[in-house]
């Protein structure tokens, strides 16, 4: 017995999911790149090549290799918002909050699926230029506002001593130079590591 034909509207599905796929492909190859070469150093050949396409033919998903970036700093921004916004809304005490955010910036970054976007949003974000620079401004300030937030409810609590925008400042400082030195089959687990980085910050927990 002969297959239906599918329709129009089935075709358009399938053709979406198609599209859908290469752009995520597109998407991860272009964050490993990005990670391991840096955004200016990767060519849109060396993107092309890594999904099995023509150069050329990167530009019917893309229009161009800023685009692409763009697209991984929102994805790993958006995500990383909504876990500390999560977070906050829990019903943790402020340190263990604190000890939450720290665990969920090493496990995005070393251990998640998407964390070479995580690991690009740490270096590159400046790269970008225009309107697309104004969302990230915007993305950025929601994100260090969840940061803020946590410190201010563990500095209230009697928790951490100084300035607390200085205290963001030197947590966030740490978790970037982690990925020069912190190995993920090494001494500490996320875990592990989120204590280890409370212990040297926090007075009284």
């Amino acid at each position: 017995m002969a297959a239906a034909k599918k329709t129009s509207t089935e075709k358009n599905a399938d053709s979406s999911i198609a599209v859908e796929t290469t752009r995520t492909r597109i998407l991860d190859a272009s964050a490993e790149l990005f990670r391991e070469k840096g955004f200016r150093a990767t060519t849109v050949r060396e993107i092309a090549e890594a999904v099995d396409l023509y150069s050329g033919s990167l530009f019917h998903y893309f229009k161009t290799k800023e685009d692409i970036l763009m697209e991984i700093l929102r994805t790993a921004f958006v995500s990383i918002c909504q876990r500390h916004e999560s977070t906050l809304a829990s019903d943790l005490s402020p340190m263990d909050k604190l000890r939450r955010f720290i665990w969920q910036e090493i496990d995005l970054v070393f251990f998640d699926e998407e964390g070479d976007y995580h690991a690009v949003l740490y270096f590159v974000w400046r790269e970008v230029t225009g309107e697309n620079l104004k969302e990230l401004v915007a993305l950025r300030k929601r994100y260090i506002a969840s940061w803020k937030e946590v410190i201010r409810l563990c500095h209230e609590a009697g928790h951490l001593k100084g300035d607390q925008s200085v205290c963001v400042k030197i947590i966030e400082g740490t978790l970037r130079s982690m990925m020069n030195w912190y190995k993920p089959d090494g001494k500490y687990d996320p875990d592990e590591m989120a204590e280890q980085i409370l212990r040297v910050i926090a007075v009284d927990r």
